[in-house]
């Protein structure tokens, strides 16, 4: 008896199906599979999409260990039912690999993996990653890599983006671009090109190389906050709603959906559709579409639906299973705030994307704004966000558009990867902020188990611990000899730290700081000892 093909759990398999049959336009042939596991649960509606050659693929993810058969639906005869060989998912040893983004059921602010692995997203804006992977594959690699290196498990790129702010093409008239410009792309993805593009052809090479640089990421561990659509990057894009655009949605959401580590954005800046048609019905019938095709179920979300959303929310956000903003502001307290009165808004995860603009080691031609900071600064307003319980979405200048230039690597990196270590060592989904804790900076707390304090201005903590505290919390008392409580204090800057054990004393527990630079902005953590 033939050994079975295997797949890893939360791994990818794709199935080919060939047909000699001619169409006009193979893109407008739709065929889908199930797939049943030997327990009887199925996964229904599972997309193909086309390969060039009359080849479809039907691109499949177990989430369950055991033997899986599928077969295939289609209103072509030459494509419908055609049986799936029979498939063994087998265990997955790559640790960085957990499924797929979900909502924490018992707190739905926060994000957990498929396999109930908590995950915190320190996310990593580089839009042009797509451009520079079809350019340097090899260095692309070595790049994500760095990323991962440095903390960042989550990275925010488009599908497609054409130039960008920083290097029209026009600017290069006559003149060699760059080797760090990474757009005009080098392909293409649709038929034809920008100037005069057959929107109902795709470029099946385009998409090819996506996947490879979609395994890079997945093998990471890093998840792909993919953004379908750019309004104000020059793309020729179809007709809206026409047959042509359903075509460009549909074939990116069966291609991708396989992939565990993705959620769906329908657009960066989306202001930019609510601005030229005056209303989110677009919007929402591409979310609606994404939802209706993908048999996998991952998150959904708009990234800044409508400009000037500071303090507020539309009714994208009520639609969507998280918020991705954008909110420019200028200092640690109103980043702070900001993402406190957004997390009271709704019951469901934040993220603010691009709310600094790293300056460049090197002073390149990139885009610039009010927000644009030293590491410094923009490190600061990434631990307010964090500590009103949300998310960032972190801005380096020479590496977000479609410049792109990771040497020399920034300093502040290696201070990212200082903040993963202290996120790695809290129990993030369990906290909240509780900044009426402490008399100075930012508090997140699990009451009576793990707080911890960002003091932006550095100096000592004065906490209220009472919650830590034997029987029921007294004022004054004290806890005995082997239940004292552990402390860490980090330097954000240095990354210097200092592990020491006190006794908490109420209300105003005081906690000198043992760091080499008072001065500078520190991170306290706090446990109560098992």
């Amino acid at each position: 008896m033939a050994l079975l093909a295997t797949v890893t759990l939360y791994g990818i398999y794709d199935f080919i199906i060939h047909t000699d049959s001619e169409f006009d336009n193979p893109f407008l042939v739709e065929v889908c599979a199930v797939m049943e596991h030997d327990s009887g649960e199925r996964i229904e509606g599972i997309p193909a999409f086309y390969n060039d050659n009359g080849d479809w693929i039907v691109r499949f993810s177990p989430d369950k260990k055991g033997r899986w058969k599928g077969w295939t639906k289609s209103k072509e005869p030459s494509l419908s039912g055609i049986k799936l060989e029979e498939i063994e998912c087998i265990d997955n040893e790559n640790h960085n690999i957990h499924g797929k983004l979900i909502i924490d059921p018992q707190n739905t602010q926060k994000f957990l993996c498929e396999d109930n692995t908590p995950f915190v997203i320190m996310g990593f804006e580089c839009d042009w990653l797509f451009s520079y992977h079809q350019r340097n594959p090899a260095l692309c690699h070595k790049q994500i890599k760095l990323i991962k290196d440095r903390g960042f498990n989550y990275v925010i790129m488009n599908i497609y983006a054409h130039t960008g702010f920083s290097q029209p093409e026009s600017r290069f008239e006559g003149k060699t671009i760059p080797d760090t410009v990474y757009g005009p792309p080098d392909m293409y993805v649709f038929g034809g090109n920008n100037e005069n593009p057959n929107h109902a052809k795709l470029n099946i090479d385009f998409f090819k190389d996506y996947d490879k640089l979609m395994n890079i990421l997945q093998q990471n561990g890093i998840v792909a906050h993919i953004m379908i659509q750019v309004q104000n990057k020059h793309v020729k894009w179809p007709e809206r709603l026409s047959v042509e655009d359903d075509i460009y949605w549909k074939y990116v959401v069966a291609r991708y959906q396989a992939f565990r580590n993705i959620v769906w954005d329908v657009g960066k800046e989306s202001y930019n559709l609510f601005r030229s048609t005056e209303s989110h019905e677009y919007t929402i019938s591409r979310i609606d579409l994404i939802r209706k095709i993908d048999a996998y179920k991952h998150l959904v979300t708009v990234h800044d639906p409508e400009a000037g959303s500071q303090g507020r929310y539309s009714e994208i956000d009520e639609i969507v299973d998280f918020c991705s903003d954008q909110v420019h502001l200028k200092d640690v307290e109103r980043y702070n705030r900001e993402a406190l009165k957004k997390l009271r808004l709704f019951p469901k995860p934040y993220i603010n994307i691009e709310y600094g603009y790293e300056l460049g080691v090197e002073d390149l031609k990139t885009y610039k704004s009010r927000t644009t900071a030293s590491w410094q600064d923009v490190l600061k307003w990434t631990y307010a966000i964090y500590m009103a319980g949300a998310y960032p979405g972190y801005y380096y200048s020479n590496t977000s558009w479609d410049l792109i230039k990771f040497e020399p690597e920034p300093e502040s990196w290696i201070r990212y990867k200082y903040l993963r270590d202290i996120l790695d060592s809290i129990s993030f989904n369990q906290m909240e902020s509780m900044n009426i804790l402490v008399e100075e900076g930012y508090c997140l707390a699990n009451l009576g188990k793990e707080y911890m304090v960002f003091l932006n201005e550095g100096g000592n903590a004065v906490i209220d611990l009472t919650d830590i505290l034997n029987k029921k919390g007294e004022r004054g008392q004290l806890l005995t000899e082997d239940k004292k409580v552990k402390t860490i204090w980090m330097d954000i800057y240095t990354g210097e730290k200092h592990d020491m054990y006190i006794k908490p004393k109420g209300w105003s527990t005081l906690i000198e700081n043992p760091l080499s630079d008072k001065s500078n902005p520190c991170i306290l953590v706090i446990k109560k000892s098992k």
